[in-house]
């Protein structure tokens, strides 16, 4: 038996663990989600089966998760997002609830979201547990490892098309806590809003963080896209390096972060960094954005590297 969670009533119950269903409709509705697989439940309405069927089959509810009391946190029950296993797939999720009313549109949450389903009058949305960049940073440094090339140039991939895309204002960065990776592969960014992202100042570049806004938009230059160019090349050298480019090493001057920015002062890209990237970082970090790469010439360089490896 195991001491589950209600997120609803918030109280604590017990379960046989994992019972298989007790009729040959639930038997079915498992196998069938089972193949779909949780990510994809929504295929279950493209299946040649009656709409009634289609319908009870795809419609989640919170008996077919379970909330281990043991594995949550006071955190989890002040943001109300649960660690859960999904009993028909045994797939790790989290739940997250939302309360009666919440004013709350499903197209504003996180893209890791794979489903959402209503229980008494609350929401709650299921997601697919999903680890930052900087996440995989720390375990690599952590673990003595290095991220692999591969990534490196997917991601940089991902991140140049959020920029390509044109919706995003030159004064908002895009950082390391930004970018997720799902368990399927796809790689997700979840930016600021361009109106919540002002113009920073010096001052405002003196925090204990990493620093990926580029010089002009340190000094209100009148940047231009060319500043994400230095995003990208930020976020390179925090992939190749494990550590942010710019930010207070010492730990006692925060000014220092905003003068190494100004003035193109870079640490060495590690020796284990192959030459393509090595120049990408090196021609995207370059304070005079004049001759700084423009987006499409990082793009070129990423189509030159894909024709000669792929």
């Amino acid at each position: 038996m195991s001491r589950l969670y209600d997120p609803i009533s918030q109280t604590v119950f017990e379960k046989e663990d994992f019972p298989e269903p007790s009729s040959l409709q639930g038997l079915c509705r498992k196998s069938i989600i089972q193949a779909v697989t949780l990510g994809d439940i929504e295929k279950v309405h493209q299946l040649p089966l009656p709409t009634s069927i289609k319908t009870k089959v795809g419609a989640l509810s919170l008996k077919d998760f379970a909330i281990d009391v043991e594995r949550l946190s006071p955190d989890n029950h002040t943001k109300r997002c649960y660690p859960a296993t999904c009993c028909l797939t045994n797939d790790d999720v989290i739940i997250k609830v939302f309360p009666k009313n919440s004013n709350f549109h499903l197209s504003d949450y996180d893209p890791s979201m794979v489903a959402s389903f209503k229980e008494n009058g609350h929401l709650c949305c299921v997601l697919i547990p999903t680890q930052s960049l900087a996440e995989k940073i720390d375990k690599a440094k952590e673990s003595g490892m290095t991220l692999e090339h591969g990534l490196i140039w997917k991601t940089l991939t991902k991140v140049l098309h959020v920029f390509l895309s044109g919706q995003i204002s030159p004064v908002t960065s895009i950082p390391s806590t930004d970018i997720r990776y799902l368990p399927n592969g796809w790689i997700t960014i979840n930016p600021p809003d361009n109106e919540e992202s002002g113009m920073v100042t010096a001052m405002e570049a003196q925090v204990d963080k990493p620093v990926y806004e580029a010089p002009e938009v340190l000094g209100r230059q009148n940047p231009d896209s060319k500043a994400h160019s230095w995003n990208l090349g930020c976020l390179l050298y925090e992939m190749l390096a494990l550590e942010p480019a710019f930010y207070d090493r010492s730990g006692v001057n925060p000014f220092s972060v905003f003068m190494d920015i100004m003035q193109g002062n870079l640490p060495a890209v590690p020796a284990s960094a192959s030459q393509s990237l090595t120049d990408l970082v090196n021609r995207c970090l370059v304070s005079d954005s004049a001759n700084r790469l423009s987006l499409q010439e990082i793009e070129d360089a990423i189509i030159q590297h894909n024709s000669t490896n792929l």
